[in-house]
């Protein structure tokens, strides 16, 4: 006789936590940088990423570590969750650019003075 664990749907509990909540979901579609289809996607996901449902439980103010025993490891141990960056603008999308090219610049000369110091 098999035994079959029944999966966690990710997604429905993370909705149910949400509607408990009562965050709105325009104020926490904006809070998380995603639109609002994508988070009724993500609702739907039943492998929605743990990153994710971290984030949810952020700004929803709930624990998920009671719902998922991924999440209870040790706070050392997890990563810091990556925030998107987002672009309003054409304008801003080439001033960000040009910022991260010039710290490349910047790098690369002193690297390359570095090499030549070795040199000499």
């Amino acid at each position: 006789m098999r035994l079959i664990m029944a999966m966690q749907h990710r997604g429905e509990i993370v909705a149910a936590a949400v509607r408990k909540s009562g965050v709105k979901l325009s104020q926490l579609h904006r809070a998380l940088g995603v639109s609002r289809p994508t988070l009724y996607r993500r609702f739907e996901d039943p492998n929605l990423s743990f990153d994710f449902i971290r984030r949810v439980g952020e700004v929803i103010k709930h624990n998920f570590a009671q719902d998922f025993k991924e999440l209870s490891a040790p706070t050392a141990l997890l990563a810091e969750p990556i925030l998107p960056y987002q672009l309003t603008n054409l304008d801003d999308c080439k001033d960000r650019l040009l910022y991260v090219y010039g710290l490349y610049t910047d790098l690369l000369e002193r690297y390359n003075a570095l090499l030549a110091d070795r040199n000499e």
